[in-house]
């Protein structure tokens, strides 16, 4: 196979996947004094997983996007930390996050999604 490959080869037919951002845990920080209770965070994780979806954030018109809606497949071994109750879950092992444009940059699906100019892309039809 040359540096170059074709639409033929294969590749087509190959899940999408893309860096996502997923909960990992919740810590509580005080404030200062005076300021009133205690603050609740969100940490997050970056993980590889399979796509199914990209939509674009609403923003304002001609900013720069920098990340983009997805629905990912999360895997069993990442569940643990997040949250089960969640609005973010939108089938069963599916969940509804972010993914960062410059961490996946090179990813030719996202590509032409942006280039597009498509408000929605469901990658479960074109496959």
């Amino acid at each position: 196979m040359g540096a170059s490959a074709s639409p033929k080869d294969g590749r087509s037919k190959l899940p999408v996947r893309l860096w996502v951002e997923i909960p990992d845990g919740v810590y509580s920080a005080p404030r200062r004094r005076g300021s009133g209770g205690i603050v609740f965070h969100e940490h997050t994780r970056e993980i590889d997983a399979t796509v199914f979806r990209i939509a674009r954030i609403a923003t304002v018109k001609r900013q720069l996007i920098t990340a983009v809606e997805v629905d990912a497949f999360i895997p069993e071994m990442w569940r643990a930390r997040m949250p089960k109750a969640d609005w973010r879950w939108v089938e069963p092992g599916v969940f509804r996050t972010k993914a960062y444009v410059y961490r996946n940059q090179k990813s030719r699906e996202l590509g032409q999604f942006l280039a597009s100019g498509a408000l929605v892309l469901d990658l479960r039809e074109t496959r």
